[in-house]
């Protein structure tokens, strides 16, 4: 999933002003108690707030009701160019009973349940316009989830992105964090907005990609620039299948991208500023297909909620040294589970480490080192370092199917029987948006479940538990 800065192009630094900020809901945030942990004095609570992305605001000329983007392309009227186009348009608050009501994002005791498929992707605050911001090095983090409802092709999400702390406010952008402004990521997403400035040069041109099943399909639009950063994904899972994985970016912080040499295409041969594939960690491609699903015959039962607990271990055992290995166990029903063993590969192991990352990469033939590239487990460490923020989601995907995440293949011409191509047990032609929609009709609402967020020294957020 994931995204960091480089000069803008002229066009994204020429404006005087940005997207405004509307006036015509109040905006609200979900409050979320999270735990700071020593293993000396235990823990103790921090009051955090919870906001959506802005991409999913209503985007309006400032001074009316118009959308600023009415379907598939800006407003020419309000937005013929980029810098009049931040000027005229403003996005919206969104007040409580929006959140609960219209989004699907409710809070619950110490967290926050999102229902899929309203549900927007949230960020932690701390305090109102500023991102609680995450240094996890020679720390862990643990976190509760439920999200027993989620079949093959959907994807509950809990991840770190090394986004501004202020979400890029300035005057261009005067909502910042408040607004769940400055998102970036390791794919280099191509938002709407980027450091206040609509990204809308050749948003004329149609997007075209490679579905699973070889077939160019073209269609939606997106702005000339992507926006990048390091990530970590923490979870990214269904009941059949789940992966945590480090996505390190060679540019440090955010940077702004344009073209395929910068923003990366791996069916061309770029890795672009960040690590898009990443290097993860997932018990069944790894050899162990009893490890996670639903049920008692599996190690971790998906069908009942767990705690998930992440260390990353530095080098010399201080906040300090290079980030060497991030380690995975789980706690339910009372009891303490190891991560799974990576029995595919000669070198073993069950954590993630620049080793095993290149061993995985070359057992599995892969054509590029993205993650060796981007400067593997000691780049993922600085990031981690500098501070990340917090994004939640739940969310399927009609074009790839969610099948790099459960799939028994990614692609029409992949042989399953051939090591490293099964993800999970999901079927190659099941996962697009019609599925999961049946599937909720057929089994009732599809939520994840978030709570009991606790970080802190090794070995100090899971033995209070």
């Amino acid at each position: 999933m994931a995204t960091v800065a480089r000069c803008l192009g002229a066009s994204l630094v020429s404006a005087a002003l940005a997207q405004q900020v509307g006036q015509l809901s109040q905006e609200h945030h979900i409050p979320m108690s999270v735990e700071s942990c020593k293993r000396a004095g235990g823990c103790t609570t921090e009051e955090t707030q919870i906001v959506m992305d802005m991409q999913w605001r209503w985007i309006h000329n400032k001074d009316a009701y118009n959308n600023c983007l009415p379907g598939e392309f800006w407003d020419k009227d309000l937005c013929p160019d980029p810098k009049t186009c931040s000027q005229n348009c403003a996005m919206e608050g969104v007040d409580e009973k929006g959140y609960t009501e219209n989004y699907k994002a409710l809070p619950v005791e110490k967290g926050i349940k999102l229902e899929f498929p309203n549900a927007p992707r949230v960020y932690m605050l701390d305090g109102e316009d500023k991102y609680k911001m995450f240094k996890l090095k020679n720390k862990e983090f643990t976190f509760d989830v439920d999200l027993s409802s989620l079949p093959c092709g959907m994807n509950a999400a809990l991840y770190f992105v090394e986004m501004d702390e202020h979400g890029d406010r300035t005057g261009l952008n005067p909502g910042g964090a408040k607004y769940g402004a400055g998102y970036c990521d390791a794919q280099c997403p191509h938002m709407r907005y980027i450091r206040g400035e609509a990204n809308l040069l050749d948003w004329e041109q149609t997007h075209s990609a490679m579905n699973p099943d070889g077939e160019i399909l073209t269609g939606g639009h997106e702005g000339r620039y992507g926006y990048c950063c390091a990530e970590m994904d923490i979870l990214e899972a269904n009941t059949a299948a789940g992966v945590y994985t480090a996505h390190p970016c060679s540019e440090e912080k955010q940077a702004v991208c344009e073209g395929k040499e910068q923003c990366g295409d791996k069916g061309e041969g770029f890795t672009g500023y960040c690590d898009k594939d990443g290097c993860g960690f997932s018990s069944y491609r790894m050899g162990d297909k009893q490890f996670w699903g639903p049920g008692q015959d599996f190690t971790v039962d998906t069908s009942k909620p767990m705690t998930i607990v992440t260390q990353f271990v530095t080098h010399d055992n201080t906040d300090d040294g290079d980030l060497v290995d991030i380690r995975r166990f789980y706690l339910q029903d009372g009891k303490l589970f190891k991560n799974s063993q990576a029995s595919v590969l000669e070198g073993g192991g069950d954590s993630l480490t620049d080793s095993m990352c290149n061993e995985q990469n070359k057992a599995f033939n892969q054509t590029s080192n993205g993650y060796k590239d981007a400067g593997g487990m000691k780049t993922m460490g600085e990031a981690l370092g500098r501070g990340m923020v917090l994004s939640m989601s739940i969310w399927d995907d009609s074009f790839g199917r969610m099948l790099w995440l459960d799939g028994e293949k990614s692609r029409f011409d992949e042989d399953p029987n051939t090591l490293g191509v099964k993800r999970g047990p999901c079927p190659f032609k099941y996962g697009t948006h019609e599925d999961t929609t049946e599937y909720a009709k057929e089994h009732g609402s599809m939520s994840a479940t978030f709570t009991n967020v606790r970080y802190g020294d090794l070995d100090s957020t899971y033995s209070l538990i």
